[in-house]
This record gives C-alpha cells, structure tokens and sequence, in this order.
C-alpha cells in the first residue's frame, strides 16, 4: 500500500469526527510551520512577499478565535499567487513549464522552491478549512507538512527524521484536538509552530 495514502487513511475517520474548528486549527498548524520555508525562499531569492501568507494565516487564527470573517476567494487568490511567484522561478531555472522537469534538473534549488509552493498551498488550505471544514481540505495540508519535511530531509541529507518528526507533530495535535477539543489553551498550542 502507498504509504502517503495510509497516512491520509487513518486520520481521515478521525477528521470526520473533529468539529470544523478543530480541522482548521490543525490545518493551520501545519501552515504555520511550513512559513518560514516561504520567508527563506524571499530571503535568498528576492521573490515572494511573506507577509501575503503571515496575514492570511493570521486571519485564519482570527476567525478560530473570535469569529472572524475571511474573504476566503480574495485571501485564497493571494496565496495562490505567492505558489506560482515560487513555482515560475523553478520553471524559469529549468528552461521549461513542467514541474517534473525542472525538479530534476534542479536539485539544489527544488526545496527552497518546492517547499515555498507547499507553504503557500497550505495557508490557502488552512483558510478554505477555516470557512468550509472540509475534511479533504485538511488532508492535504497534512500532505503538505510531510511533502516539505521530506524535501527538507532530502536537502539536507539527513533522511527521514525531518517526515517522521513532522508525522508525530500531526499526530498529537490530532490527539489533542480530539481530547479535548478547539480550546483557547490548545488553539494558542497549535499556534506555535515549534
């Protein structure tokens, strides 16, 4: 069995039975770990703007906490270019529009990239849980914290420590997200994204 659709399989039933605010808290979890993946990206490249993905981020805590509301297609837009301001130089790079393509080619530069698509993915992830809860939705933010643990790992030459380390962060915040629910003391957990 793919190992990647395992780990979708068995936190998905308990997803289902999580309230929506509690799906979007760990959405935005893994968001928040994934931003400075998107912050090193504009420091060593000049591209992207990481304040787009701090503020929308920000806005996704704002509504699990206070009710605020997100203009999710606005905000999700401004995400979404932040992903292809970071996947346009990877294509530009490799000399070609496929993505397959210029992450051979380009080794050294896949992570910094690959892994600011992923932040960005996950922000507008974490905003459209935020205001439907879908379950599919966290998922792939979930997808999202493992990819770029991995893509770290491979940078790095240190193996699967970095996914493993990821895993087990999705899964205690899952657990406490199901014991004791979407708190103020585990929102303000979840919000820190050691």
């Amino acid at each position: 069995m793919d190992g990647g659709r395992d780990d979708e399989r068995r936190p998905a039933g308990l997803l289902g039975g999580l309230a929506p605010v509690a799906r979007a808290a760990l959405a935005a979890s893994v968001a928040g770990r994934l931003l400075p993946y998107h912050l090193r990206f504009h420091e060593q490249t000049g591209r992207g703007d990481p304040a787009v993905l701090r503020s929308a981020l920000g806005g996704v805590w704002d509504r699990l906490e206070h009710g605020s509301a997100i203009d999710v297609v606005a905000v999700g837009v401004a995400c979404m270019d932040q992903a292809f301001v970071a996947a346009d130089l990877g294509f530009a790079l490799a000399g070609t529009r496929t993505w397959e393509a210029w992450r051979v080619v380009n080794g050294a530069a896949t992570p910094l990239v690959e892994n600011a698509v992923h932040a960005a993915w996950a922000v507008a992830g974490a905003c459209h849980v935020a205001v439907h809860g879908r379950v599919g939705e966290t998922l792939h933010c979930l997808r999202y914290g493992r990819d770029a643990a991995l893509a770290e790992a491979l940078s790095r030459r240190t193996g699967e420590p970095l996914v493993e380390e990821e895993r087990r962060r999705q899964a205690r915040d899952l657990e406490m997200l199901e014991r004791s629910g979407p708190t103020a003391e585990v929102l303000a957990e979840l919000r820190t994204p050691t």
